[in-house]
């Protein structure tokens, strides 16, 4: 139930005061009768009201005088006060009045209707007021804990990134550590291969060339995981790149194995960009290879696109192989995130990717149709990218 809004009536005849509650009976408000002013403000220390009803012949403490000091109190002296008064319409004393604080004045005997229309403008402008107020508060609570969430989140993105930091140094140590004992097995067991000759039981054999071909696995994993862990802190070191003169060169190290599959490679114009030579074409080799990796069974190839969108480059490399599923693309970037079971991949590849093309200012995006082929878009800034 929506609460009543006060009224405050100060007069000091009470018939007065029953006659006024009885004209304010239809507004539905809840009604404040005191007898005089000295009541009148002590009401007004603990409770706000829509607007006061005063009269100004009392005893001891008079209307105007009052008002006045209704008006000097910060609590209360925005509350509108009425002059109800029997006094004659002598323009002296509404000019008194005004003065005190008065918004208006009305003479007794006065019309109910205009009594109720004048109150009703007030209380209706004090709901409105209390709406605004109500919606301050909520408003200002909300802005307190959206500053508090976002203290949090920023707090936790300065951990995460913290707890990256050391895990990616983690790696790239651990990684470089591990290479040379994995060398250093894999040779063994290769040398123990070449040792046992054609006189070894096939079980033996089958078990060590998988072994070999393990260990090489997992380099391969090492290999991706410390070049994903070095492309997010080493520096980059930017000079003017000719895209085309850099895909004939990541063609031509793949050169032996697309002839091999019958692959067809067409390349538009590419522009001369700013970038990390090396990691860049560690970008084309692995979207290139991926496209060679998940072809169908149809002679495949590949389309390197340019076009320009706002002040980038974006180079659409356009396959016809396997495609991919739609809720396999959300990940596809994602370290680990695109590996099937059974692939060779390690799950890295776009991953980097994404990594390198982002230090250098740029983005990467995929889209693909099942059964027809996937486009990847790499995305660089035309001038130097930004830090």
């Amino acid at each position: 139930m929506t609460p009543r809004t006060p009224v405050l009536v100060v007069d000091d005849k009470p018939a007065n005061l029953l006659a006024v509650e009885a004209l304010l009976e239809p507004l539905e408000l809840d009604v404040v009768s005191v007898p005089s002013g000295e009541e009148a403000l002590r009401q007004l220390l603990s409770r706000d009201f829509a607007v006061i009803l005063l009269d100004i012949q009392m005893p001891d403490l008079d209307g105007f005088e009052t008002a006045r000091l209704i008006k000097g109190r910060a609590r209360s002296r925005s509350i509108p006060i009425i002059f109800l008064t029997a006094l004659d319409r002598d323009l002296s004393h509404q000019l008194e009045g005004y003065d005190a604080g008065a918004v208006d004045y009305l003479h007794k005997p006065f019309h109910p209707s205009v009594l109720r229309s004048k109150v009703a403008v007030f209380v209706e402008l004090h709901r409105k007021a209390k709406i605004i107020d109500d919606q301050r508060e909520e408003l200002a609570t909300r802005l307190e804990q959206r500053d508090a969430a976002q203290a949090a989140l920023r707090a936790q993105a300065a951990e995460l990134a913290r707890s990256n930091a050391e895990l990616e140094r983690f790696a790239f140590v651990a990684g470089h550590d591990l290479q040379e004992p994995l060398d250093v097995v894999a040779g063994l067991v290769e040398l123990a291969v070449d040792g046992l000759g054609a006189d070894v039981a096939p079980d033996l054999a089958s078990a060590l060339a998988e072994a070999v071909a393990g260990l090489r696995g997992v380099r391969r994993h090492l290999d991706d995981l410390l070049a994903y862990a070095e492309a997010g802190t080493a520096e980059l070191h930017l000079s003017p790149v000719d895209l085309s003169e850099l895909v004939e060169e990541v063609l031509l190290d793949q050169a032996v194995h697309l002839e091999d599959i019958g692959a067809t490679v067409t390349c538009d114009p590419l522009p001369t960009v700013q970038a990390d030579r090396w990691q860049l074409g560690l970008v084309l080799s692995n979207v290139i290879d991926n496209a060679v990796r998940y072809r169908s069974e149809r002679a495949l190839a590949i389309h390197l696109g340019l076009s320009k969108v706002d002040d980038d480059w974006v180079v659409s490399i356009a396959d016809n192989g396997a495609g991919i599923e739609p809720e396999g693309l959300s990940t596809l970037f994602t370290a680990f995130g695109g590996l099937d079971a059974g692939s060779p991949a390690t799950g890295v590849g776009l991953a980097l990717c994404r990594r390198i093309l982002e230090r250098h200012g740029g983005s990467i995006e995929a889209s693909s149709v099942p059964g027809q082929g996937t486009t990847i878009s790499l995305r660089l800034p035309s001038g130097p990218p930004s830090p």
